[in-house]
């Protein structure tokens, strides 16, 4: 299994469970590899305030594989930016980018409409994937996506 991206909203819903709630998040990471980039990985320290907020943000982002920067996404950051309607998208641009050039479906429900247009992104509905009873059917769940 190659794996998938999430968003931040995925994130979000983990930091602001209960402690050791079921979390789609922490349910994903024990069925497929988890990728997140630095654009989610900054969002969610930008969002902590104080040390004990900021080692919160490093528990949700540990098992996650944080993909950086690189100019192998540049070319295609420059294709997505120029097939948005809005040239201030770069947040969205740079994510579907990073999935498009990771080949990486992307698992949300609060970013979907600003990913929907984008010509090659795959998208997996966040919401469909909380009703699985079980590993087993969310991993069925995943497959033709992977």
């Amino acid at each position: 299994m190659k794996g998938i991206l999430v968003e931040t909203d995925l994130i979000v819903d983990y930091l602001t469970a209960g402690p050791g709630g079921a979390t789609l998040l922490r349910r994903l990471l024990e069925v497929v590899p988890c990728y997140g980039t630095f654009i989610q990985a900054g969002e969610i320290y930008s969002a902590a305030t104080g040390d004990e907020e900021r080692r919160m943000a490093e528990r949700a982002l540990f098992g996650l594989k944080i993909l950086g920067a690189s100019g192998r996404y540049a070319k295609t950051i420059g294709e997505v930016l120029s097939s948005l309607a809005s040239m201030g998208s770069y947040r969205t641009a740079i994510v579907a980018a990073m999935a498009l050039e990771s080949r990486l479906p992307v698992v949300t429900d609060a970013y979907r409409p600003a990913l929907a247009g984008i010509p090659g992104v795959k998208l997996i509905a966040a919401s469909e994937l909380r009703r699985a009873p079980d590993h087993e059917r969310l991993g069925a769940l995943l497959a033709p996506h992977l």
